[in-house]
């Protein structure tokens, strides 16, 4: 029997300020900045380094998986294990689900986009 690993404390952490980044995310690339950042950060953490950087993720709310992990990500062992005997895969998905949302919302309205950044 394989053991299953949660993460869910990690995803009580960082879930507010992810979720907070997003809605006031004011343009397509503040959702992709945030989405990143969130998620390589994650990665700092579960694997006790710093040496994943946003640009080791791929946000692509188009497809039908909204996001694709780099070479330096895919390569690294312990990001590997994490993901196949874990609920980090989920932790993933449905931040990326989250974004996506956004993301499409912002899509839509352009206006209020344009009209929060003139404001400030």
């Amino acid at each position: 029997m394989s053991s299953h690993i949660s993460y869910s404390k990690l995803e009580k952490i960082y879930t507010p300020d992810f979720r907070n980044k997003i809605s006031t995310a004011r343009s397509t690339n503040d959702v992709y900045d945030a989405f990143c950042h969130t998620v390589a950060s994650m990665f700092n953490e579960i694997t006790e380094t710093q040496k994943f950087r946003e640009s080791d993720i791929d946000f692509y709310p188009e497809r039908e998986c909204h996001y694709e992990l780099g070479v330096n990500l895919k390569c690294e062992p312990s990001v590997v294990e994490c993901l196949h005997t874990s609920d980090f895969g989920r932790i993933l998905d449905d931040m990326a689900q989250t974004a996506t949302n956004r993301h499409t919302h912002l899509m839509k309205h352009p206006e209020k986009t344009k009209s929060k950044i003139m404001r400030h």
